[in-house]
């Protein structure tokens, strides 16, 4: 799981990413919209599923941006 400032991390860069990306790549806007409702600790395994798929099991893809990669990396950390 993630401590809390890499939790804050992991919000800015999900907003940051949905906000650049979330025009050509939809799935980031909802990825804003699951980490948004992120509270402390607890992930449901719903969540962790939902994430899983849509981005493709953390996947950094070629033309990944920083905050791409940084927000990725994140997601992966906390689902292990």
């Amino acid at each position: 799981m993630l401590n809390p400032k890499e939790l804050e991390q992991l919000k800015f860069f999900a907003d940051k990413v949905a906000t650049v990306h979330g025009p050509e790549h939809g799935e980031y806007i909802t990825v804003n919209e699951i980490v948004k409702d992120i509270e402390g600790e607890e992930v449901s395994s719903d969540d962790l599923a939902d994430l899983r798929e849509l981005t493709k099991n953390y996947i950094i893809p070629e033309w990944a941006c920083k905050a791409q990669t940084t927000l990725l990396n994140l997601l992966w950390k906390m689902d292990k």
